[in-house]
């Protein structure tokens, strides 16, 4: 797998917070030779330099392989279907009825419960072609996918009622885009559900040795920084849910214009 390269001695010491602008982040922890920088007022840990999307791309043909073209089926498929629409029930009513998007949706399990649940159109977006490949042949015929980066698909000038995206944002490289993205995909007015691990979580606390190694991961939020990110990207924090396991469940309003 070609990785990111390391931070070198040319790269700068530190920069500011990609999230509050603070310019005084400081020096957090080093894994697998990446730098993560914390910022002192919103609390986030990033990866420093941030890398490239050309640097991120083996990875998303990567994930969870045992071997190249073994990852999907995967060997749980009922146990996702059924996890998928336990989620997905619980959200109903900001999709029925109405058009849904999943942001990194692998193997399409989300957009096939929500268009069996009752979703006009549901759709679903992933970097992974053998994702896409498996979602299509194995989901609701009436679900749509597409393998494309969020900002490829945005030119397509679709909205939704109601987005989601589990797991993903935590390995992106400009994740203020990647927001914006979402900004420019949910309606005003319209609900987005987002989860991410919790790095300051009330039981598991903070404890980077048990972190992934980057690149694969690139940050890691609180609860507050994520507030603060969602706000700046035209959010509006509805609720954030209780978990028992080190993440955040996020649920998001885009503020009417």
């Amino acid at each position: 797998m070609t990785m990111a390269a390391a931070q070198t001695d040319a790269s700068p010491k530190t920069r500011p917070c990609p999230i509050c602008g603070h310019v005084e982040t400081r020096f957090f922890t080093e894994k697998n030779n990446y730098t993560f920088l914390k910022c002192p007022s919103c609390e986030l840990c990033f990866i420093h330099p941030v890398p490239t999307p050309e640097d991120l791309a083996p990875l998303y043909n990567q994930q969870g392989a045992p071997q190249d073209g073994l990852r999907y089926p995967y060997n749980k498929v009922e146990h996702r279907r059924k996890r998928a629409k336990v989620r997905a029930g619980r959200f109903k009513k900001y999709f029925v009825g109405k058009d849904a998007i999943d942001i990194g949706c692998g193997g399409g399990y989300m957009v096939d419960a929500m268009q069996k649940m009752g979703a006009n159109r549901a759709f679903g977006i992933d970097l992974d072609p053998e994702a896409m490949e498996f979602a299509r042949k194995n989901h609701d015929p009436r679900a749509t996918y597409y393998c494309e980066a969020i900002d490829d698909f945005i030119k397509r000038g679709m909205t939704f009622d109601f987005g989601h995206s589990s797991q993903v944002i935590e390995h992106v490289g400009d994740f203020n885009a990647f927001v914006a993205g979402w900004a420019s995909l949910v309606k005003p007015g319209g609900y987005f559900f987002l989860k991410t691990p919790d790095r300051r979580h009330w039981l598991h606390g903070e404890k980077p040795e048990t972190w992934p190694n980057p690149p694969e991961y690139t940050q890691y939020f609180s609860r507050k920084n994520i507030r603060i990110l969602f706000e700046k990207h035209g959010f509006e924090v509805q609720k954030i849910f209780f978990n028992i396991k080190p993440t955040m469940e996020i649920l998001a309003r885009r503020k009417e214009k």
